[in-house]
C-alpha cells in the first residue's frame, strides 16, 4: 500500500493508521520553508493562488514532503489527485482544529488542477 508516496507492507492492509504516516513524515525538514503556494486552476480557466503558512500542521509537512520529493531543482510541481486526497483526508482528522487547514482541504478535495511551489 502506498500513502503519500510512502510504501507500507502488504500485511498492514488497506487501512494504514494516521500515526504510521505521520511517523514517516517526522524527518521532513520544513525549516527552510516559510510559505506554500498553490496554483489552483488551468490555463483555460481563471487561476487562483492559495497561500498556506501554518507550519505546525500535518498538512504543511505533507505538502513540503510532496514538493521536495524527486524535485532537486525545486521547480513548480503538478499535484497528483490521489496524493492531494490522501493529504486532505488525514489532515481533516489530525488538523481539524485549524481553520486555515480545513479551508485548504476543501480546495484540495475539488477536481481542479493544482501546482505547488514553496517559498
Amino acid at each position: 500500500m502506498f500513502v503519500l508516496g510512502f510504501h507500507f507492507p502488504a500485511e498492514m492492509g488497506n487501512k494504514i493508521p494516521d500515526e504510521k504516516v505521520i511517523e514517516k513524515l517526522s524527518d521532513v525538514d520544513v525549516s527552510d520553508v516559510k510559505e506554500i503556494k498553490l496554483l489552483m486552476g488551468t490555463k483555460d480557466k481563471d487561476k487562483l493562488w492559495l497561500s498556506y503558512t501554518n507550519k505546525d500542521t500535518f498538512l504543511f509537512k505533507a505538502l513540503v514532503h510532496y514538493f521536495k520529493e524527486e524535485n532537486p531543482n525545486k521547480e513548480q510541481k503538478y499535484m497528483i489527485y490521489m496524493n492531494r486526497y490522501q493529504m486532505s483526508e488525514i489532515a481533516k482528522r489530525v488538523d481539524a482544529a485549524d481553520d486555515e487547514t480545513m479551508a485548504l482541504c476543501k480546495n484540495l478535495d475539488s477536481m481542479e488542477q493544482f501546482r505547488i511551489e514553496v517559498a
